[in-house]
C-alpha cells in the first residue's frame, strides 16, 4: 500500500464504527476520520497543494495533526512535522533545509512568527483568512472533499523528517513511501499490537516515536489511539485506567515520573500488557523498578533512528535468576529484514566482542539528506548506514552501544544538535569560542552543557548568554550550564576538541 492514507481508508470500510481516537473526552470512529481527511485533502487541494509538494506540519499533539497528515498523504505531498517549540530561527532553518512550500499550524504558532513567516502558512483554527494566514476551516467549507487518494509508489517520497546528518545543524531526512511500508507497517508486529489494543500517546507527535508507534500503529492495525495533548504522570496513570490502555511508548524520563508518582500501582497499571522504551539511554535502576511495579508487563527497549525510518532493534527486558537484568544495557537484535553489523574504519565487519561503528542496511535505510550530498556520502557507505553510534555484538547477535560517534545529545528524548546551541552563543559579543557537549543527568539521561571563551579584554556574563539562548532557542536546547574559560582544548589542526570537555560518567 503505497499511499499512506491507504490504511485509514480501509478500517474506515471494514470497521466504519469502531473508535480509532479518543482525545479529551470525544470519541472519533475511522469513518469520522476517513471523511475528515477526505475533507481537508480537499481545502489543502484548492490552496494549491498537490502531489510532491512539501509541507510542514506545525501543532500540538491533537487530533488535527492525525487529520492533516493524512490528508497530506492522500494527496501524495511530502510531509515534515516540526518540533512545536521551535522558535522562529529554527523554523526557518526547516522550511530552508526541506524546501517547505506551506506550512500547516495554529494561529498562535502563526503570530509567534511576526512579520518574517519563512513560507505561507495555513492555520486550523481561523474562521476566515487573516494577514498572512489561510484559514483551513474557511476553505473545508468552500471546497469539495477529495474523492480518492493519489498514486503514489513507494520510490515517491513521503517524509522528510528533520535530523542531524554529522556534527551540524538538522537536515531533512528523505523517506519514501517504500521505507515506511518496510518498517512503519512491520512495527505493530514486531510490538504485539493487534487490532484489540488500546494505545496511550502523551508523546509529541513531530518525531519518530510518536509518528510510528502512536499514529501509525493505530492506522496499520485498526486499534483504538487514547491520545493525550502532552505529557502529565497523573494523568497517564488515570488514562491507563479509565479506557484501559494496553500499550504505552515512552521515554525513559516519562516512566520515570510515572513510577515516582504516588498514584502508581500494580492496580492502577494492571491494564497495560506492553510498554516500549527508547529514545534515550534507558537506566537500569528505573527499567528494576518498573519490573517491580509493573511485574506483567512485557518492557521493550530498541534502538532506532530516524536514518533507518525507526525502528532498528528491540528486546525484551526479563530478570535472571539473580534478580538482575539480563544482558543489561544492550539494545536487542536486529529486526526481520535487516542487516546488522560492527564495522571498522574501512567498512570490514568486525568479530564478536569488537567495538566499531554500528551499521545498518536493508528496505528501511533512507534515500539521504535532502539537497546535502556530502552529508549523505558520509552517511551511506555503499550497501550501508553509518549510524555514528560505537557498539559491538555478542556471540548472540545482541547489539550493545559504547560510545557516540556524533556529537548529538539526547535530552528525555529530545534531539539536540550542538551547532545550533554554540552558533547562538557565537552572536554573545565578545565570544570567540565555544563548544557545547553532554552531561549525564539522573532524570533526562543527558542535558546540554556549554564552554564558552571570550576575546582578551571582554566582559560577557553568564547570565546574559543564558538570556539570550532562552530569546532564541527551544527551551529543551538551552544549556543547563554554562562555563568561561580562558581558552578550549584544541587538537592539531586548530579544532576544538569537545571530547576533552565531556564529563566522566560516575561508573565510567
Amino acid at each position: 500500500m503505497a499511499n499512506r492514507a491507504g490504511h485509514l481508508f480501509d478500517w474506515a470500510h471494514k470497521t466504519p464504527d469502531a473508535v480509532s481516537l479518543v482525545f479529551d473526552g470525544t470519541e472519533t470512529t475511522f469513518a469520522a476520520l476517513a471523511d475528515d481527511v477526505r475533507a481537508c485533502a480537499g481545502a489543502l487541494a484548492s490552496l494549491s497543494i498537490a502531489k510532491d509538494a512539501h509541507v510542514g506540519i506545525w501543532l500540538p499533539a491533537c487530533p488535527a495533526f492525525i487529520t492533516v497528515q493524512q490528508a497530506l498523504f492522500m494527496l501524495g505531498a511530502t510531509v515534515t512535522p516540526i518540533n512545536v517549540l521551535y522558535r522562529p530561527g529554527e523554523v526557518a532553518h526547516a522550511v530552508s533545509c526541506c524546501d517547505l512550500g506551506w506550512i500547516v499550524t495554529t494561529a498562535a504558532l502563526g503570530a509567534s512568527l511576526g512579520d518574517a513567516a519563512p513560507c505561507p502558512l495555513i492555520a486550523i483554527d481561523l474562521a476566515a483568512d487573516g494577514e498572512g494566514l489561510h484559514a483551513l476551516p474557511a476553505a473545508i467549507a468552500s471546497a469539495p472533499p477529495c474523492p480518492q487518494p493519489a498514486v503514489v509508489t513507494d520510490d515517491d517520497l513521503a517524509m522528510l523528517l528533520l535530523t542531524s546528518a554529522t556534527t551540524g545543524k538538522a537536515k531533512g531526512v528523505m523517506l519514501t513511501a517504500g521505507n515506511l511500508a518496510a518498517n512503519y507497517d512491520r512495527t505493530p508486529g514486531w510490538l504485539g499490537l493487534g487490532h484489540d489494543s488500546v494505545i496511550l500517546c502523551a508523546l509529541p507527535l513531530y518525531n519518530t516515536f510518536g509518528l510510528n508507534q502512536c499514529i501509525n500503529a493505530m492506522l496499520v492495525t485498526g486499534c483504538t489511539l487514547v491520545l493525550l495533548d502532552r505529557f502529565d504522570a497523573e494523568r497517564c496513570i488515570e488514562t491507563i485506567g479509565t479506557h484501559k490502555c494496553t500499550f504505552m511508548p515512552a521515554v525513559p524520563t516519562m516512566l520515570q515520573k510515572i513510577i515516582d508518582h504516588p498514584a502508581a500501582s500494580r492496580e492502577a497499571l494492571h491494564h497495560l500488557r506492553t510498554i516500549m522504551t527508547g529514545g534515550a539511554p534507558v537506566p537500569s535502576t528505573m527499567l528494576l523498578r518498573l519490573l517491580d511495579l509493573a511485574p506483567d508487563v512485557e518492557v521493550l527497549t530498541g534502538y532506532g533512528l530516524t536514518e533507518g525510518t525507526a525502528l532498528v532493534t528491540l528486546t525484551d527486558v526479563k530478570l535472571g535468576p539473580d534478580g538482575r537484568i539480563v544482558r543489561d544495557r544492550t539494545i536487542g537484535r536486529v529486526l526481520d529484514g535487516m542487516t546488522l553489523a560492527i564495522l571498522d574504519d574501512a567498512s570490514e565487519p568486525l568479530a564478536a566482542g569488537e567495538n566499531g561503528e554500528i551499521a545498518i542496511s536493508g528496505p528501511n535505510v533512507m534515500q539521504g539528506y535532502y539537497r546535502a550530498p556530502d552529508d549523505t556520502a558520509a552517511a551511506l557507505d555503499g550497501r550501508w548506514l553509518r549510524t555514528g553510534d560505537i557498539g559491538y555484538l555478542d556471540a548472540d547477535g545482541y547489539a550493545f552501544i559504547v560510545d557516540r560517534k556524533k556529537d548529538i545529545i539526547i535530552r528525555g528524548g529530545q534531539n539536540i544538535y550542538p551547532a545550533d546551541i554554540e552558533e547562538v552563543l557565537y552572536e554573545v559579543p565578545g565570544v570567540c569560542e565555544v563548544a557545547v557537549v553532554a552531561q549525564p543527568d539522573e532524570m533526562l539521561g543527558e542535558v546540554p552543557i556549554a564552554f564558552v571563551a571570550l576575546r582578551p579584554g571582554v566582559t560577557a556574563t553568564i547570565e546574559a548568554m543564558l538570556a539570550h539562548c532562552k530569546a532564541s532557542l527551544a527551551g529543551y536546547k538551552c544549556p543547563a550550564r554554562i562555563e568561561i574559560r580562558d581558552e578550549l582544548p584544541k587538537g592539531p589542526t586548530g579544532k576544538i576538541l569537545r571530547r576533552a570537555l565531556r564529563p566522566v560518567p560516575a561508573d565510567g
